[in-house]
């Protein structure tokens, strides 16, 4: 992938890096619509080879959007591995307000699907089974973002669901019932055993909204 983006791009190739196995970011000085074109002929390749399509930024973008999308791109900078170029982005720094507000609208979404998922699915426990385990990834994102926003030692932090656990201790959950529901990503058959713990969830994300909602530096 990276031999083909400097071909594409030549001259205006910044960086090829990678934010997953499979995900990666390219940035280029410009990009156009014959770039658009020529990339279009290489996907099919990529897919074989088990990569994804990736983002195509200019640095200019991605550090006046850094406002826009403060947790998807901190988390790039976070998780990157340099391909190819120079990363565009060693001094760039996320406003944490920028990030609070990220985590609000984050957590007030999770709590709201909740509540619809409820009402949809009351009395049907195969269909709340499927609510809660749907729910574990967005919330081992929101609590590790939390984390983040607190700066909490995630260089200590031996792995993501560390800084989940992180970010429950700090809004001041129940850390048997997060843990409970994380597990849910690996073993989601698991969640039927929570149907019953559906209250106490609920009342931890409206707990945790609040925490986020509330949040002062």
């Amino acid at each position: 992938m990276a031999a083909d983006c400097r071909r594409v791009l030549d001259q205006r190739f910044v960086a090829l890096i990678a934010s997953s196995p499979t995900s990666s970011v390219v940035f280029g000085d410009h990009i156009d619509a014959a770039d658009l074109e020529a990339f279009g002929t290489l996907t099919e390749a990529w897919h074989r080879d088990g990569l994804a399509t990736p983002l195509l930024l200019t640095p200019s973008e991605f550090r006046r959007s850094l406002d826009a999308f403060p947790l998807e791109y901190q988390a790039i900078v976070d998780r990157h591995v340099l391909i190819a170029g120079a990363a565009p982005f060693q001094e760039l720094v996320v406003d944490p307000q920028h990030l609070r507000r990220a985590c609000e609208a984050q957590a007030k979404s999770h709590l709201i699907h909740l509540r619809q998922g409820w009402m949809e699915a009351v009395g049907h426990d195969d269909q709340l089974a499927a609510l809660i385990a749907g729910s574990a990834t967005p919330l081992h994102a929101l609590l590790a973002n939390l984390a983040r926003l607190g700066e909490v030692g995630l260089q200590g932090a031996a792995a993501s669901h560390d800084w989940a656990r992180l970010g429950a201790r700090m809004a001041g959950l129940d850390e048997a019932l997060v843990g409970d529901v994380l597990t849910l990503e690996q073993d989601p058959d698991k969640a039927r055993h929570l149907v019953r713990r559906l209250p106490d969830y609920l009342k931890a994300s409206e707990q945790l909204w609040a925490f986020v909602d509330g949040w002062t530096r």
